[in-house]
């Protein structure tokens, strides 16, 4: 299945390497200790005072005794999602088990809600029920107000075995007082960090190797005020000298004399190769020897940083495997600091030079920075053509857009393949309004242009976008959904989305061979491993025309394929379409582990979806399955976050689906009050006074979905005529669109209709009409979970003998947590466990030999001559007797009992 921490940076997840030179501080590293039995532990001290190092030290102390979770943070993290999902990452890379799942929003035009995040890790850190320690880094770079608010209402709800260590350089804007009050806070600040005369002393002798006498250690104290960095940078210096003494005195004042000192002391005693080296290198914000040497024109890259290292001056190594390093800030500040003013104006330069090591080594995030940094703009439109082609072929929707949204309109047009692009992404990310206007101004700019060889092909790759916008976006109809000459274009990729495009109208027009044509034709127009995400997408399209029309196995067999494929290589949007496509196929074979992890794995990748139906699909599976395992609290989190991203991007379509989950699951939840309100959210009374599903019309996924929830909602308050009404027409609209998967998902709930209006024979048929569609694997988990109470109507059925079709054993055994079917014989039941029954009147064993037999209610009033209202009282009685609540089971108890001629 893979790691399901990939897509995060595995050093923000652990401690960093410290020096090998330490002293232990042991009254802080107690005072930490303490306060970890409490719910927070607060560091604040200023840049340099040892934080990292102290919290470090102690956790290598407790490794093995407490179960700990680390996390550093950077600036990147103000974005709320990228937060949440490390948080999530850092505390599953220290307890596996633990189960909250974060994604990150589809565009900047989706506002997600905080409090979706902030509920899940706390439901989480509830449900992981045993002692955890959560260290938060570097909590001073959180400066977005909202998510600090969301993180001090997590510390406010955490439970009790939970415990917080966050270190920051300023008192972080928490609300505290109720930790105060109730004594779980402890606060460690400079003077805590501070070093005294012994630590100094110590770290004099094992830092440089002198031995330092009482004179010069209060003297250092003093002047440093113990301040970690200053004593080391005086150290450092001091070692180097004969008399270190007087060394000392040099070296600083205070805090306040640091980058005087840096100056003055630090570089000046580095030859002029290292102080150059220094800094220039600076520009980068991580370096290896390779960088370093392509940045400076050197050889000796590697070497001066392993030097560097073996010095400790101020560079840590970012992993144990990878020769990457990075400079302290406080040392990177002031080395930056000096680049501008010594070498201001080789920056540019530097930059560029960076920008192309970058580029050349396939990290295109850092190319991109540093090519914008440095002020080539020929350079930058380069570069984001470049790669803007290679993030299409890999379906990178969200990195075309970031970047290219950084140039201005006259840049975008300069650059066709920019262009083309950056429309195309708009289009495919569903942003129709601002690809709309991206168009018209590409256009208006191209009558105006200068005659050239590029124009003409410009022009035909925007009627081609203007092509593809008016096929997703439904803006435009009588559009032929069929391949044409017209479709061939030398720009494969373009050619290809435009069939890609066309198939998937056909497919919601349920259109299958017309899509299944076009699908075939875009694969070879694409051209297979060259633009694997469209392919990706061709063969999802194919999966779900093969489950529409009821072709299982080869659905499961190309989905299986399609992953397999996408498994090759890194955790992308190829990658996610196919984890969600397996996921729905594993869920629907009822295999839900392996359904789960692959949901929760893809949860934190979503951003990278292009496309609302991925990001669909993976909440409404992940829903569904949290229903099962009876946690409706978290189905209802799932569909109600999933709610909210698809009304802030006008997805209707989907939000049907959302308003059918949470109909069903108020039925499973008997919550009548909760069924209202959602009936009312989506004006489900109201289209059924206006005539929406009086009659029967071209089969559409939306007026379905929400004719099967208002047909629910009629069952719950006994109207089971009109609901069987609805159900057929929405029945006969699919079977003529030839929509195999759902006529028989509605066959089931007509069937179930029949059944809860007391006309077993009824429901018996419908049943029966339903595994005649799909002989072969019968209904899928979908659609028992889409119909309450089918399981009970087949279990009757096929205790009846009223099954027409021998319900295979491999079907009952995938689906004998359903069906309670036993293994011995295939068309029997498990025997439920017999207690103490109520003795039976005359009458009522009467009633009850003719229940056993399968009789419906019509039926045993004839039998016995007794009126039909007198029938079902007895019934009822005889219910209440053998303590069962359905039909079914009380004909389980009912022979029973006979057998046992009770």
């Amino acid at each position: 299945m893979g790691d399901p921490l990939s897509h995060l940076l595995p050093t923000k997840l652990a401690p960093p390497r410290t020096a090998s030179v330490l002293v232990s501080r042991s009254a802080a590293l107690r005072k930490i200790d303490r306060g970890a039995a409490g719910t927070l532990v607060l560091v604040t001290a200023p840049l340099g005072s040892g934080k990292t190092t102290l919290l470090t030290q102690w956790c290598r102390e407790v490794h093995g005794s407490r179960l700990l979770a680390w996390l550093s943070l950077d600036e990147r993290d103000n974005a709320p999602e990228r937060f949440f999902s490390y948080l999530v990452g850092a505390i599953r890379r220290a307890a596996p088990e633990f189960d909250a799942y974060i994604a990150s929003p589809l565009d900047a035009q989706v506002a997600l809600p905080l409090e979706h995040a902030t509920t899940v890790v706390l439901r989480s850190l509830w449900n992981l029920g045993r002692e955890l320690v959560v260290v938060l880094d570097d909590f001073h770079v959180l400066r977005e107000r909202a998510l600090v608010r969301a993180f001090s209402y997590l510390l406010d709800h955490a439970p009790p075995h939970v415990h917080w260590i966050v270190s920051s350089r300023s008192p972080p804007e928490l609300d505290l007082a109720k930790l105060k009050l109730t004594e779980q806070l402890v606060t460690l600040d400079s003077r805590d960090l501070s070093l005294d005369g012994e630590a100094i002393h110590e770290l004099g002798r094992r830092l440089c190797g002198a031995v330092l006498q009482p004179d010069d250690v209060e003297y250092l104290r003093a002047r440093t005020e113990g301040w970690v960095a200053g004593v080391k940078l005086a150290l450092l210096t001091a070692g180097e000298h004969a008399s270190v003494s007087d060394a000392l005195r040099k070296a600083v004042g205070s805090n306040h004399d640091v980058a005087r000192y840096l100056a003055d002391v630090v570089l000046r005693e580095q030859t002029e190769e290292v102080h150059a080296f220094l800094v220039l290198s600076s520009v980068v914000d991580r370096l290896n020897g390779e960088l370093c040497n392509a940045l400076l024109g050197i050889t000796r890259g590697p070497a001066l940083l392993a030097e560097l290292e073996r010095a400790q001056l101020f560079i840590q190594s970012l992993d144990t495997q990878d020769p990457w390093y990075r400079y302290h800030p406080l040392f990177l500040d002031f080395l930056r600091t000096q680049l501008a003013c010594t070498y201001g104006d080789r920056i540019p330069r530097l930059h560029r030079a960076a920008s192309a090591w970058f580029a050349e080594h396939a990290l295109p995030d850092e190319a991109l920075t540093h090519a914008f940094a440095s002020g080539d703009r020929g350079w930058c439109l380069e570069l984001v053509a470049r790669c803007a082609e290679a993030w299409m072929r890999e379906g990178e929707i969200a990195s075309v857009l970031q970047w290219t949204e950084k140039l201005t309109a006259e840049e975008v047009f300069q650059s066709p393949a920019i262009c083309v692009a950056r429309i195309a992404c708009l289009i495919l990310s569903r942003g129709f309004a601002p690809a709309s206007l991206a168009l018209q101004d590409a256009q208006r700019r191209l009558q105006t242009a200068a005659p050239a060889p590029e124009r003409e092909r410009l022009s035909r790759q925007l009627s081609r976008l203007a092509l593809l916008h008016a096929v997703l976006s439904d803006s435009a109809s009588g559009i032929e959904l069929e391949a044409s000459p017209g479709d061939e274009d030398p720009d494969i990729f373009m050619a290809g989305a435009v069939l890609a495009a066309k198939a998937y109208q056909a497919l919601r027009q349920n259109r299958f061979d017309a899509m299944r044509r076009l699908a075939s034709v875009a694969r070879e127009t694409l051209q297979g491993p060259i633009n694997p995400y469209m392919v990706g997408y061709t063969d999802v399209l194919i999966v779900l025309a093969d489950r529409a029309q009821g072709h299982m196995k080869e659905a499961v067999d190309r989905c299986e394929a399609a992953f397999e494929r996408a498994s090759r290589g890194r955790r992308n949007p190829v990658w996610v379409n196919a984890a969600t496509a397996l996921a729905n196929t594993r869920y629907d074979q009822n295999r839900l582990d392996e359904a789960e992890a692959l949901c929760i794995e893809v949860l934190p990748l979503l951003s990278q979806a292009a496309v609302f139906e991925t990001f669909a699909v993976a909440y409404l599976v992940l829903a569904r399955i949290k229903a099962i395992r009876g946690k409706y609290a978290e189905a209802w989190q799932l569909l109600d976050y999933l709610h909210s991203v698809l009304e802030c991007g006008h997805q209707t379509r989907f939000l049907a689906h959302v308003c059918g989950e949470k109909i069903r699951l108020s039925m499973v939840e008997q919550s009548p009050a909760r069924m209202k309100v959602v009936a009312r959210e989506f004006d489900l009374g109201e289209r059924m006074r206006r005539g929406e599903w009086s009659e029967r019309r071209f089969y559409d996924e939306t007026w379905e979905q929400l004719g099967v929830a208002q047909a629910w909602v009629l069952m719950a308050k006994g109207r089971h005529d009109r609901a069987h009404g609805l159900l057929e027409t929405l029945r006969a609209s699919a079977h003529e669109a030839g929509c195999v998967a759902r006529e028989t998902a509605l066959l089931a709930a007509l069937a179930v209709c029949h059944w809860r209006a007391g006309d077993p024979t009824a429901a018996f048929a419908a049943v029966n009409r339903g595994f005649a569609l799909v002989p072969r694997f019968g209904f899928s988990r979908g659609v028992f979970d889409e119909t309450p109470g089918l399981q009970e109507v087949i279990v009757a059925a096929a205790t009846q003998r009223k099954l027409s079709h021998v319900l295979p054993a491999r079907y009952t055994e995938r689906y004998q947590d359903l069906l309670s079917l036993g293994r011995s014989e295939p068309a029997g039941f498990a025997v439920l466990p017999s207690a103490p029954l109520e003795p039976l009147t005359e009458r009522e064993l009467q009633m009850l030999k003719l229940l056993a037999q399968g009789l419906s209610n019509q039926e045993i009033s004839e039998r016995s001559n007794v009126a039909l209202s007198t029938t079902k009282w007895h019934l009822r009685n005889v219910f209440a007797k053998l303590d069962v609540t359905t039909r079914t089971a009380a004909i389980v108890k009912a022979r029973e009992r006979l057998a046992r001629n009770l």
